[in-house]
């Protein structure tokens, strides 16, 4: 095969070379349907004459707000085929966060899931950003009555492919004409204090990132993957992108609830996840194995710590690259743990898989040695959506758990004089959309990307994340949160005086609260009560009406944003008392450390 430069030039090396192989799976009904690469490259040139038809012109943007399917990539491909940039918005979004990122990048045509997701942006006062668009597609045919009023009707991605006959003229130039230099995909990332960003990342970009990626993971055209993670995240589009270079087989999840009984069905033989779905298998057994009798958690226990030494043998030999076979006595009682315990655990995942990828937020140290000892591998990898994904990846024959793993190659990393991590190479992203200020702060005059991560790198080449140099908060599920967004919305409310929010490594958000002097004590004269604003933050009328504030602002929020706990402070953050800077910020480590059990019991309460 020929080295391609662009995406679009390496589906079609892939279409050609594997065109009656199976490429995606989809369970319909109760049966699991493959789509040829063949078929795959014809349904995507038909939707690519269409939007070319309607008006498409090279880097033109085209939106996709829907669910992880195979329609999702089957429009991808099509888009750039159209010399077109994708510009994936998370299905989760609210309808003004939508609206805001179609009117940013200024929209042509839109793909989404279903009507429902029309409404949302129309109902969030967005109905102009969709009337601005050339063609709206649903992936779903709209029940009747479920488009709203005043839109030109949307028409389906079936009904694309069967009004169209064949792809259409141009279909074929628009392809040859894409360069490696030419915009991809924009993906926003969540602002800190702002709006969101669109990160733009070239064909070059992935072509540089799939190919360092296939240089040290042992992936082939025989392989599988479930894939369940958003494709609005740059971590499921590198798969995506993955799949194009090694043509092995992408199946997908009906939904992340229901993924590792489709695990069970597809037996991938690798997977991406998030910490989040290794957190709730690994407490899902541990639970199980406490109900059990006396006997059979202590079999649990002694197979779960046999699986431990297991690992930690071969730990030992990857930090120095090497691939060790447990063996002697050890060996022997790992094969009956396996036998009795581990397998079983193992089992949720198929009976193929040779290893988990996982990213998006960290992994906690003793999760990944834990699954490594019932024979689940889980190489951690580090990057961010401007760095087009991976930097560092853990690999089978050279990983260190609590670490992120080497650098991959080509890539360079380097430890600032303040800890933060900086990276360069040619999977950097050109920019932000539309804003040049913001990525000069970003990108240096030397190429060098500044992460907003501190870490370091050890002797073996190793990096490891120690903490966060912006406020951002990843939640355990993957998902980027700029907490100052919420809070800020929060203290709009008259009953809040002071807010924040807390939620980094966790699988929700919760928020610590202070009441406003004034609100309290209109309350208390209202009402007849004592104005003691010790006694009033445990009143149950009080927390009732903070609750009603926190509600309305969920409202506005994506569902992975929004407050599911809080707790109400009887006193404002101050200067003096240590949890504000000059500039009235609060000082997040003062304030977790000192209410870190308020926290803590927070989280606790629904585990």
């Amino acid at each position: 095969m020929g080295e391609a430069t662009t995406l679009v030039q390496l589906f079609a090396e892939r279409a050609t070379a594997l065109a009656q192989k199976p490429a995606l799976k989809s369970k319909r009904g109760a049966e699991w349907q493959a789509t040829t690469w063949g078929e795959w490259d014809s349904r995507a040139r038909v939707i690519a004459g269409a939007l070319i038809n309607a008006g498409v012109q090279p880097g033109d943007r085209v939106a996709i707000f829907a669910n992880t399917r195979e329609e999702w990539v089957v429009a991808d491909i099509a888009i750039l085929m159209a010399g077109a940039v994708t510009v994936p918005i998370y299905q989760t979004l609210s309808g003004d966060q939508a609206a805001y990122i179609l009117r940013d990048f200024g929209a042509r045509v839109m793909f989404a899931e279903d009507a429902s997701y029309l409404k949302r942006i129309v109902d969030g006062e967005g109905k102009d950003a969709l009337a601005a668009l050339a063609k709206i597609v649903l992936f779903e045919e709209p029940a009747e009555g479920a488009v709203p009023v005043g839109l030109t009707k949307p028409v389906t991605v079936e009904e694309l492919l069967s009004r169209t006959r064949g792809p259409g003229g141009g279909v074929q130039a628009r392809i040859d004409a894409v360069k490696g230099d030419d915009l991809a995909t924009i993906i926003y990332t969540s602002g800190t204090t702002g709006p969101p960003k669109g990160a733009m990342l070239t064909h070059a970009n992935f072509i540089f990132e799939v190919d360092a990626l296939r240089s040290v993971v042992d992936i082939a055209e025989d392989d599988e993957q479930l894939l369940f993670l958003p494709m609005a995240h740059i971590f499921a589009k590198v798969l995506v992108v993955m799949q194009l270079r090694c043509g092995f087989v992408t199946s997908f999840a009906e939904s992340i609830v229901k993924a590792m009984d489709n695990a069970a069905e597809v037996n991938p033989t690798f997977m991406g996840c998030v910490p989040r779905l290794y957190e709730k298998i690994y407490a899902v057994a541990n639970d199980k194995a406490a109900q059990e009798g006396a006997v059979k958690r202590g079999i649990f226990d002694w197979a779960i710590g046999i699986g431990r030494q297991a690992s930690r043998v071969r730990q030992a030999a990857a930090a120095e690259g090497k691939i060790e076979k447990v063996g002697g006595w050890l060996g022997v009682q790992h094969r009956y743990a396996t036998k009795l315990v581990l397998s079983k655990i193992r089992a949720r995942f198929g009976t193929r898989l040779k290893f988990a990828i996982s990213g998006g937020a960290p992994l906690a140290k003793e999760l990944a040695e834990w699954f490594d000892g019932a024979g689940i591998p889980i190489l951690e990898a580090y990057g961010l959506t401007e760095t087009t994904g991976g930097t560092t990846l853990n690999q089978m024959s050279r990983f260190k758990f609590g670490s992120v793993g080497p650098v991959l190659p080509g890539v360079e990393v380097k430890i600032a004089a303040d800890g933060e991590i900086l990276i360069r190479g040619p999977h950097i992203m050109p920019g932000y959309w539309n804003k040049e200020a913001e990525t000069r702060e970003v990108i240096d005059k030397d190429g060098w990307f500044h992460s907003g991560d501190i870490g370091v790198v050890d002797e073996g080449g190793f990096v490891t994340i120690t903490d966060r140099k912006k406020d951002i908060i990843v939640t355990a599920g993957g998902k980027n949160v700029a907490p100052q967004n919420i809070e800020n919305l929060l203290k709009q409310s008259a009953w809040i005086s002071q807010a924040m929010v807390h939620g980094d490594k966790r699988a929700y958000l919760v928020a610590l609260v202070t009441l406003n002097p004034d609100a309290l004590a209109r309350y208390a004269t209202e009402t007849g009560k004592p104005n003691d604003a010790q006694k009033l933050a445990t009143d149950p009328d009080v927390f009732a009406r903070v609750q009603a504030e926190i509600d309305g602002v969920n409202k506005k929020l994506s569902q992975f944003e929004t407050i599911k706990k809080f707790h109400i402070l009887p006193r404002d953050f101050t200067i003096d008392g240590g949890e504000l800077t000059p500039t009235l910020k609060v000082k997040r480590k003062v304030v977790t450390e000192r209410h870190k059990a308020t926290l803590d019991a927070m989280y606790e309460a629904s585990d």
